[in-house]
């Protein structure tokens, strides 16, 4: 994780100027929150920084790892485990106070938390295949490395886990084989969520929920804009757990996705893409790369004219630099903070809509909290009722923010209204501020 040589460069420094900070203090000046009580709400209430001595391949790899527990006034900390070689504690905060704005807005008893592992693994591979200690393929090795550096991890945080004080879920780099480390570690269905099929406590739709939301939400947008699918033209930034399962989702409504991007390529079809193709040659190569159409790069499928650009792979992809160029009527954050800033007010004082990851990208909290749930007790859910929910919850969503967006409130200052409004009086009748 990027804190400089030793811990305390993290301690000693100060939390950069950030999105949903920005957003939080525009928002307590509306509801008249003063500058004290609405700092308690920005600041996390702790952090975890651990050095994890991981075996791998015979050799000890020390790498960085950490915990962002911000807010539990609604319920357990709840937010995945993003592993990758950028991963910043920083942005783990950030990440953690979203999941608390996103678990208020979809009106769950959660609170927010991030977990971040910072590792190359590529990187990593090649010093293993330098040192002779691997001569396989890149993803046989990543499979080991990740298993090895979770089960680390699950085994210094299991304390934390089994209490369900923090309930950790897929993110970036994570998925459901990396969920099982932690059941390994607490044999606990109640510990983890996002686990895979047939693992004790796992949910039916989990894995197609956060899509299954970003397609919702676009449906609930073309419906009050009075237009069908079929005539819809989508790009798609990230094709991965969350763009490819909203992609499939959008395709089998009528839409036309003409443009789809991942890390390695860029694939764009006037005529829209055979979006079921597209996902069988990902599943074979792992890549959108080869697939048979015509190239396209991420900066041109931003300035591509369109009914709605998903960005659906990380975060801070427009910003000021490029929001000039996006030629969509509406942004759809399916992922986490993909748009700065600068770049959302820039889009909105254009009239484009920035539909916020806050609630297009909720799908997912709300079906781990339909499996948490069930883990502690609760009724089993089939894969039609954890939609149906995500459906109702995002009709609640949407009516919430109702009445600010009748005040000329964006959809990211109303999503951001209601949030605060929830958590901020919950932590009144706690006494927590």
């Amino acid at each position: 994780m990027r804190i400089g040589n030793n811990i305390e460069d993290y301690v000693l420094s100060k939390e950069p100027p950030t999105r949903s900070a920005r957003l939080l203090l525009e928002s307590a000046r509306r509801m008249r929150i003063s500058t004290h009580a609405i700092q308690e709400v920005i600041k996390p209430y702790a952090v975890h920084i651990q050095r994890l001595p991981v075996p791998i391949l015979g050799a000890v790899v020390n790498i960085i790892s950490g915990i962002v527990l911000h807010n539990r006034a609604r319920g357990p900390y709840k937010g995945g485990i993003r592993l990758a070689k950028d991963v910043d504690l920083w942005e783990t905060t950030e990440l953690a106070r979203l999941m608390t704005l996103k678990t208020a807005l979809a009106d769950i008893e959660l609170g927010g938390g991030k977990s971040g592992i910072s590792v190359d693994l590529r990187a990593l591979y090649n010093d293993m295949k330098k040192a002779k200690r691997f001569r396989g393929a890149y993803r046989e090795f990543e499979r080991i490395a990740k298993t090895d550096i979770m089960t680390e991890f699950a085994r210094h945080f299991g304390p934390l886990f089994a209490s369900h004080e923090y309930v950790p879920a897929p993110d970036m780099g994570s998925g459901g084989p990396e969920m099982v480390c932690i059941y390994n570690e607490t044999y606990d269905p109640a510990s983890v969520t996002g686990k895979p099929d047939g693992i004790e406590g796992w949910l039916p739709g989990r894995a197609e929920s956060t899509g299954y939301g970003v397609y919702y939400a676009v449906l609930k947008d073309l419906e009050k804009r009075g237009i069908s699918p079929a005539q819809t033209t989508i790009t798609i930034q990230g094709f991965g757990k969350v763009g490819s399962h909203a992609a499939r989702f959008l395709y089998d409504a009528g839409a036309r996705i003409v443009a789809v991007t991942d890390m390695t390529a860029g694939v764009h079809a006037p005529q829209g893409l055979d979006i079921p193709a597209l996902i069988a040659h990902c599943n074979r190569v792992g890549h959108v790369d080869g697939f048979r159409a015509k190239s396209i790069s991420n900066a041109a499928l931003f300035a591509l004219k369109c009914d709605y650009l998903i960005p659906a792979a990380t975060g801070h992809v427009i910003h000021a630099d490029n929001a000039a160029s996006v030629k969509a009527k509406a942004v759809v954050e399916a992922a986490n903070m993909p748009v700065t800033y600068e770049a959302m007010k820039s889009l909105e004082e254009r009239g484009i809509t920035v539909i916020p990851d806050t609630y297009a990208n909720a799908g997912g909290v709300i079906a781990s909290n339909l499996e948490f749930r069930q883990a502690l007790g609760g009724p089993k859910f089939n894969r039609d009722a954890v939609l149906a929910h995500i459906r109702d919850r995002f009709d609640a969503m949407l009516a919430a923010m109702e009445p600010f967006v009748k005040r000329g409130r964006s959809m990211s200052e109303a999503s951001t209204d209601v949030a605060l409004q929830r958590v901020y009086e919950t932590m009144v009748q706690r006494n927590l501020v």
